[in-house]
C-alpha cells in the first residue's frame, strides 16, 4: 500500500507541475512560499516558521521537502541567484535543525548531501563555504540508525582539493573551509559500520592534505601540545589543522594506525621532511604520540624503524632525520613501548650495525653523515631506554652486550669493521647505562654481563676501554657520588666532596666477595695498558681506574674489598717503581705513583684511622718538597698562580722557573729514596690497630686469570707473563710485591745521617735487599738532617754512633750540628708528642693525671700552701725563741751569768 500511495504521489507531483499553484501539494507551496518576491531581500521568515512546522508535522514528507528544495536549488544555481540558493540553504538548515530527532530524518539526509555537493561543484568560493556550513552541521548530528549505503568519496575529494588552494584571494578560506570539511568526514566516517575512510585511497588525500596545512616552523612547537577543542579563527587554518590530524589519530584503531602512519611518511619523503633539522616530521609525530592510545604507541615507533630499514639506501640526512625524529618521540612515548621492547631495540642495534659496515665500504659517500646518524641513533637508543622500567633497562644492557664484537690485537688489522663496530655498541651501551639507576649489584651484574664489561675493558682500542670504565662507573655509582669522584685531585678533606655513603647491603658483600679479584686484576691490566703516547689519553684512563677503585671503596666499604683494593695500590706502586723490567716511560710512572697516593689519601680519611692519615699525609708531603715536580699531586690540585705574583722581587721569573727539559728528563728518583713510597707495614700496623684482618694485605698482588676473560694476550702485550714466570723461580717476588726491590731497612733509633759516608761504613748485614717495607717513624730523608737531635736528645745521637760503630768526636758533632733541619722531622716529632699527650689523658687516672700537673706548682694547692706557711711560721717562731734550729751556738753566742755587779 505504501508503493501505491507513493506512485501516487509522484504521479501528482508531475502534473501539478504543469496546473496553476492551488494544485500543488502544500509541502510545495509552503517551500515556494520562503523565497522573497525581491532578490535582494532575505528568507520569508514566517512560511520559514510554517515549513518547519509542516515538517515536524508530517515527517513523512521530509524527503520530498527535500528533493523539492534541491531542484529549485539547482535552479538558482543555474541563473547564479545568489540570494536565493542562501534562502534553500536556510531552509534546509532550519528543517535539520527542527527534525533531527524524527525517524524519517535518514531519507531527508540524502536530499542534503545532495544539496551539499552542488553547491560544491559550483567552485564558488561563497558556496563552497554554505556547503562546509551544511556538512558541519550534519556531521555533528548523531544518527539513531547507521546507513550503510552513504558514500563520502566526491566530500573526501572534494575537501581535499580545498585544503590545496594556492590561487586567488580566498586562498585561506578555502583551505579552512577544506579542513573543516574533512574534519566533518573524519567525525562522519569513523563509525565502524558505516562506510570506512581509513582505505588507502581515502587516507591518501586526508593525510596529505592535513599535512600540506600544518606548520613548518619551530615557533608553531607549542600548538602541537594544545589538545582543546575551543573556537578556531577563520583565518588560522594551521591551528585546524592540528586539531584535525589529532582527531584523525584519536578515531583510529590499533588495526587503522598503519593506514594512517604510511601517508605521513610518504608525504614527509616527497617533501624532504626528514632533512635536519627535520621540525615539521618531529612535530607531527608528536601529535600522533599524542593522540593515540597508550598501549599502541609503540607501533608507531616500530613503523618509523621499518620506514628506516626501507630507506637504507637513502641520503644519510634523510636517516639522520629520521633518527631525530625516533629520538624525540621515543621520550615522549612513556612506558608504552613494553610489549616489543626486546624486538624494537634489536631492530635499531641491526641499523647500528648495518651503518657501520656501510661507513666502511666504498659507497660511502660521507663518513662524518654516517657517523653523525649513528650519534643520532645511539641518543634515540638512550632515549628509549630511559622510557622503560628498571627490569627492561637491564634487559636492554644485557642485549646490547650480548651483540659487541670480542677482537684481539692481532684481529684489528683483519676486523677493522668489528673494532668499529665495538667501539660504537660501548658507546650506545654507555648510553643506555646512564638511564638506569643500580641498587643492587646482585640484580644487575649477571654472571656473563660482569665478564663482558670486564673484557670490554681490556679491548685493544683505547676509546672502548675508556668507555668500559664509564660504564663501570655509571653502574657502580648507586648513590651519585660518581661526579665528586670523577677525575678526583688531591683533597684535604674528605667532607669537602661532601660524599654520600651508605651501608653496603650484604646480597651486594657477598657478590663483591666473589668478583673482587677480578676486576682489581683487571684494572691492573688497565693500568698497564694506558697508552703512554698521549698525555691526554694517559691522564683520562688512569683517572678513569682511579674512579672506579674509589667507587668500590665508597660504595661497598668493606673490609675485604678495601684490603683488595689497598693491595692493588701497593701493587701498581711496585711495579711502577721496577725499572728494571717494567718498560712504562718516567709520564706514565709518575701517574702511576700518583694514582696510588689520590686512592690512599681518599680511603685513609674515610677509614678515619689517625696513624694511617698521618704515614700518607707525610709521604705527599715529602713528595711535595723534595720529590720530583711530576709526584707533586699537591700543586695540581691548587689553583694556578701568576709567577711573577708568587716569586720574590728581583728574581726574574723565567730564570728563577724549571725548564720543561729538566722536568721530563730528570729521574723521578724515587727507587733511591723509600721515604717518597708508601709503606706497607705502615699501612698494616695502622689496619690492625683498627681491628682490620691484614692476612690478605701481606700478601703480594698478583693479577690473576679470570674464567671467561681472555686475557692470555694482554698478559704478553704488557709481560706479565714473563714477570709471573719469574715469580715461580728463586726469586724474591718483588714484581707485584708492596715495595719496591731496592729497599734500605731503617728502625726507629737508626736514621741515616749521612749517605754517602755512613753507606762506606754500614755492615752488609744493615743492607737488606729481600725486605719488601720500610719502616717510617721516622723516614730516611734524601736530604742531610739534624733534626734538633744533639740539643733535644743526646741519649739518641749516642745510641746512633753506637749503631753506626762511630766514635763521638768534635768533628761528628760538628756535622752534625752543620745539618740542615728536616722539616718534616720536626712535624713528625710534633705529632708523636701529641699523640703521647692525648694517649696519656686518655689512659691515666686522674688523680695521678692531677699529681703530675701540680708536683711543679704546689701554689696552687690551698691546703699544702696554708701547711707550708704554718710550718714556716712555727720554724720562724722557733728561731727568734731558741735559735737557729740544729746549730750550735758558739762562745759568743752563749750568755753567761754576770759576776760583775
Amino acid at each position: 500500500m505504501q508503493a501505491c500511495r507513493d506512485l501516487a504521489e509522484d504521479a501528482m507531483d508531475i502534473f501539478s507541475c504543469f496546473c496553476c499553484t492551488q494544485c500543488k501539494p502544500r509541502y510545495k507551496r509552503l517551500v515556494d512560499s520562503i523565497y522573497p518576491r525581491n532578490l535582494s531581500d532575505g528568507p520569508v521568515w514566517s512560511n520559514m516558521q510554517k515549513l518547519t512546522f509542516y515538517a515536524m508535522s508530517h515527517p513523512e514528507k521530509l524527503n520530498r521537502i527535500g528533493i523539492y528544495i534541491v531542484n529549485r536549488l539547482s535552479r538558482d544555481l543555474y541563473r547564479q541567484r545568489v540570494s536565493m540558493v542562501e534562502v534553500s540553504v536556510e531552509a534546509m538548515d532550519q528543517i535539520l535543525k527542527a527534525c533531527h530527532s524524527s525517524a524519517s530524518l535518514q531519507q531527508f539526509f540524502e536530499s542534503y548531501l545532495k544539496m551539499v555537493q552542488k553547491m560544491l561543484e559550483s567552485n564558488d568560493p561563497h558556496n563552497e563555504k554554505l556547503a562546509t556550513d551544511l556538512f558541519v552541521a550534519f556531521a555533528n548530528i548523531t544518527e539513531d540508525s547507521t546507513s550503510y549505503h552513504r558514500q563520502y568519496d566526491f566530500f573526501i575529494s572534494k575537501f581535499s582539493s580545498m585544503c590545496h588552494a594556492f590561487r586567488g584571494e580566498d586562498t585561506m578560506t578555502r583551505k579552512f573551509n577544506g579542513l573543516r570539511g574533512l574534519r566533518g568526514v573524519i567525525k562522519k566516517s569513523s563509525n565502524e559500520l558505516q562506510v570506512s575512510i581509513w582505505e588507502k585511497h581515502h587516507m591518501d588525500k586526508i593525510v596529505p592534505s592535513i599535512l600540506h596545512n600544518l606548520p613548518d616552523r619551530s615557533d608553531e612547537e607549542n600548538a602541537v601540545y594544545s589538545s582543546g577543542d575551543g573556537e578556531i579563527n577563520d583565518d588560522d587554518p594551521y591551528a585546524l589543522a592540528i586539531q584535525c590530524l589529532r582527531e584523525l589519530m584519536e578515531k583510529s584503531s590499533f588495526g587503522s594506525l598503519r593506514a594512517v602512519l604510511e601517508p605521513v611518511m610518504t608525504y614527509c619523503d616527497a617533501n624532504n621532511k626528514w632533512d635536519p633539522p627535520p621540525t615539521f616530521a618531529i612535530n607531527t609525530f608528536f601529535i600522533i604520540i599524542y593522540s593515540i592510545q597508550t598501549q599502541t604507541a609503540y607501533f608507531v615507533i616500530q613503523d618509523l624503524i621499518n620506514h628506516l630499514e626501507n630507506m637504507t639506501n637513502a641520503a644519510a640526512s634523510i636517516r639522520i632525520g629520521i633518527a631525530t625524529v625516533l629520538q624525540r618521540i621515543v621520550s615522549k612515548s612513556g612506558t608504552s613501548i613494553g610489549p616489543l621492547v626486546l624486538g624494537i631495540f634489536h631492530s635499531l642495534l641491526k641499523r647500528l650495525r648495518v651503518s657501520v659496515e656501510f661507513q666502511q665500504s666504498r659507497q660511502c659517500p660521507s663518513v662524518d653523515e654516517e657517523k653523525a646518524f649513528q650519534r643520532t641513533l645511539m641518543d634515540a637508543m638512550g632515549d628509549f631506554a630511559n622510557a622503560l622500567p628498571d627490569y627492561q633497562k637491564i634487559e636492554i644492557m644485557l642485549l646490547t652486550a650480548s651483540n659487541i664484537p670480542i677482537i684481539t690485537q692481532e684481529e684489528r688489522k683483519v676486523k677493522t669493521s668489528d673494532e668499529i663496530l665495538q667501539k660504537v655498541l660501548v658507546k650506545t651501551l654507555l648510553k643506555v647505562a646512564t638511564k638506569y639507576k643500580t641498587f643492587y649489584f646482585t640484580t644487575l651484574f649477571s654472571e656473563a654481563f660482569l665478564k663482558t664489561l670486564l673484557q670490554i675493558c681490556l679491548a685493544p682500542n683505547s676509546d672502548v676501554r675508556l668507555n668500559g670504565q664509564l660504564v663501570l662507573h655509571t653502574l657502580f655509582d648507586r648513590h651519585d657520588n660518581l661526579r665528586q669522584l670523577a677525575h678526583l685531585p688531591y683533597i684535604r678533606e674528605v667532607e669537602d666532596l661532601q660524599l654520600s655513603i651508605d651501608k653496603c647491603p650484604r646480597q651486594d658483600l657477598i657478590f663483591m666477595h666473589r668478583q673482587i679479584p677480578y676486576i682489581t686484576s683487571v684494572l691492573f691490566r688497565v693500568v698497564c695498558l694506558a697508552d703512554d703516547g698521549n698525555d691526554t689519553r694517559l691522564h683520562d684512563q688512569l683517572d678513569a681506574v682511579l674512579c672506579s677503585m674509589c667507587l668500590l671503596c665508597v660504595e661497598v666499604g668493606h673490609d675485604e674489598t678495601l684490603t683488595e683494593l689497598f693491595r692493588l695500590a701497593f701493587g701498581l706502586q711496585a711495579f711502577a717503581v721496577d725499572t728494571k723490567d717494567c718498560r712504562f716511560n718516567l709520564k706514565k710512572r709518575a701517574e702511576i705513583h700518583n694514582l696510588v697516593a689520590k686512592f690512599l689519601n681518599l680511603s685513609a680519611q674515610l677509614l678515619a684511622i689517625p696513624a694511617l692519615c698521618q704515614h700518607v699525609t707525610q709521604v705527599i708531603n715529602l713528595r711535595t718538597q723534595r720529590g720530583h715536580p711530576r709526584l707533586n699531586i699537591v700543586a695540581s690540585a691548587a689553583p694556578l698562580k701568576d709567577p711573577l705574583q708568587t716569586l720574590s722581587n728581583g728574581k726574574a721569573p723565567i730564570a728563577h722557573m724549571e725548564s720543561e727539559d729538566d722536568i721530563t728528563t730528570r729521574p723521578l728518583g724515587i727507587e733511591n729514596d723509600p721515604s717518597l713510597l708508601f709503606d706497607l707495614e705502615d699501612v698494616s700496623e695502622a689496619l690492625k690497630s683498627s681491628n682490620k684482618d691484614i692476612t690478605r694485605l701481606l700478601i703480594p698482588f698478583k693479577p690473576s686469570t679470570i674464567p671467561g676473560v681472555s686475557t692470555v694476550a694482554v698478559d704478553e702485550i704488557i709481560g706479565i707473563k714473563d714477570l709471573n714466570s719469574k715469580q715461580g723461580s728463586d726469586m724474591p717476588p718483588f714484581i707485584f710485591g708492596p715495595s719496591s726491590s731496592v729497599i734500605f731497612t731503617a728502625t726507629d733509633e737508626a736514621d741515616i745521617i749521612d749517605r754517602r759516608d755512613v753507606v762506606q761504613v754500614l755492615d752488609d748485614e744493615i743492607l737488606s735487599l729481600s725486605s719488601s717495607s720500610i719502616e717510617w717513624t721516622p723516614p730516611a730523608s734524601e736530604l742531610n738532617s739534624r733534626r734538633n737531635t744533639v740539643f733535644g736528645n743526646h741519649h739518641h745521637l749516642d745510641h746512633r754512633m753506637a749503631e753506626y760503630k762511630t766514635p763521638i768526636t768534635l768533628d761528628n758533632v760538628r756535622a752534625e750540628l752543620s745539618l740542615p733541619i728536616d722539616m718534616a722531622e720536626e712535624d713528625r716529632k710534633d705529632q708523636a708528642k701529641s699523640r703521647e699527650i692525648v694517649q696519656m689523658f686518655r689512659e691515666r687516672p686522674l688523680d695521678e693525671l692531677s699529681a703530675m700537673l701540680v708536683k711543679d706548682l704546689e701554689e696552687t694547692d690551698l691546703s699544702k700552701t696554708i701547711d707550708t706557711l704554718c710550718k714556716k711560721n712555727n720554724e720562724w717562731a722557733k728561731i727568734q725563741e731558741f735559735g737557729s734550729v740544729g746549730k750550735a751556738k758558739t762562745i759568743f753566742d752563749i750568755k753567761f751569768p754576770s759576776i760583775v755587779k
